[in-house]
């Protein structure tokens, strides 16, 4: 066991010696044992560290090339563009333009960037599109206008311009299409629609000018029809005054005669004027159905189709007589009509007309015209019938068609039943068909 003697300092030097290099060894390992962890925790830290840098670095390069890849899309789709970019400063001179929008303007687009973009703009249109770029500027709202573009040659270009202000207000940035088709397609279409206004205003004139003189063409055979009609009227007139004048000219011969034999007394004189001026009145009473017979009606009135049957044919009886065409009527009840009556008459004496030349010009040993006039239904039905043998059927149809006749030119105008249909298919809202019989041709007018 040791004392407090031998815990006292050594006095040999070689013993301090050895307790000194025995501190020092103990010191040394002490420190070695810090350094080493030191070292250590520094080496872990670098090494973490650098991984922070690899993945900074990493993230950096994917966003390079992200960055890449979009400004690549953002150049390919703005130099490639179908549309013409720009950019404008505030005075209107250009600081960018893609391809197409160099395209249009006709000049390589290093050669664009600092001109005015207004020199491309053709004179005349150049103070609508400063008033354009100046909207743009002032109100920063998008602004578009179609100009024509100061161009070279004969062919045109017209451009539509979309512009708006950058958020500062100083830049403007302007959208270029090209629109020379549609314009030329517009303005192609108002020339073409000039003309067709043309055209129809000269196809309405020839066409006023056409109808003028159908008008007149009808009128004119209108006009001889009537006349035809007149002549066949006043021929049947001329009949039925036969009879009369000669009785009238047989009251007057005998008056010198019974002077003479002193036979005319009072009594004598009162007979033959009575006589007389019977005669007179039927001729007069003839007249004046020829007259109204003519007379255009003024409205439509309610009329008895008997009664019309009966005027008609106490003007054509005459004619018809010289003929020897019988006329068989045969009227069932009192069959009425609304409408005008003396148009009525003369459908009625149109078919019989034509029934009459029928007849004659077949020259039928007993010609026949059967009339029979009814009611059916609230509507008169009239059937005029001859017995001439029919109307060829390839015919049959065209009966009604203006200008077709069978008779030729100098007995015919074609017109007579087509009017005769008019009158009562507009004039009169009914109906007029004609067939076929075993014996002749059937009229049928259903008002």
């Amino acid at each position: 066991m040791k004392t407090d003697k031998d815990t006292s300092p050594p006095t040999e030097p070689a013993e301090l010696r050895r307790l000194a290099e025995e501190r020092l060894k103990a010191q040394r390992s002490a420190q070695a044992t810090n350094n080493v962890q030191e070292t250590q925790y520094l080496v872990h830290e670098l090494q973490v560290h650098q991984i922070e840098l690899e993945m900074q670095n990493d993230e950096l390069r994917r966003a390079r090339d992200e960055v890449e890849t979009l400004l690549e899309k953002y150049t390919d789709l703005y130099d490639f563009a179908p549309t013409g970019y720009f950019t404008l400063d505030a005075g209107g001179f250009i600081l960018a333009a893609n391809l197409r929008g160099a395209g249009l303007l006709g000049i390589d687009r290093a050669k664009l960037l600092g001109r005015d973009f207004g020199l491309f703009v053709d004179r005349e249109a150049r103070p609508l599109y400063q008033e354009c770029r100046n909207k743009v500027l002032a109100g920063q709202e998008k602004v578009t206008v179609e100009v024509p573009l100061a161009t070279e040659g004969n062919r045109p270009r017209f451009v539509q311009i979309e512009a708006v202000a950058d958020g500062s207000g100083k830049e403007c940035r302007v959208a270029l299409v090209d629109i020379t088709e549609r314009r030329l397609a517009q303005d192609l279409a108002v020339q073409k629609s000039r003309e067709l206004e043309e055209i129809n205003r000269s196809l309405e004139e020839r066409i006023r000018q056409a109808v003028d003189d159908l008008r007149q063409r009808d009128q004119m055979l209108i006009i001889q029809d009537r006349l035809a009609v007149m002549g066949d009227m006043i021929n049947s007139i001329a009949h039925q005054w036969r009879q009369p004048l000669n009785i009238l000219a047989l009251l007057i011969q005998q008056l010198p005669i019974f002077f003479k034999s002193g036979g005319v007394t009072a009594e004598f004189l009162e007979e033959n004027v009575e006589k007389g001026m019977e005669v007179i009145d039927h001729l007069s009473r003839t007249v004046e159905d020829f007259r109204n017979f003519f007379s255009p009606d003024k409205k439509k009135v309610t009329f008895s189709i008997g009664e019309e049957i009966k005027r008609t044919l106490s003007l054509v009886a005459g004619s018809f007589q010289a003929q020897k065409i019988a006329i068989v009527v045969d009227l069932q009840g009192d069959p009425q009509a609304f409408g005008y009556p003396n148009e009525y008459a003369q459908v009625l004496l149109n078919i019989l007309m034509n029934a009459r030349d029928a007849l004659v010009e077949k020259n039928i040993a007993v010609p026949v015209i059967s009339i029979r006039a009814a009611e059916a239904g609230g509507t008169s039905v009239v059937t005029i019938s001859d017995n001439a043998g029919g109307v060829p059927e390839g015919i049959l149809d065209r009966l009604f068609d203006p200008y077709f006749t069978t008779k030729g030119p100098e007995k015919g105008t074609g017109i007579g039943l087509y009017l005769s249909k008019a009158i009562i298919v507009k004039n009169m809202g009914g109906r007029l068909t004609v067939c076929n019989t075993g014996s002749g041709a059937e009229f049928r007018i259903e008002v």
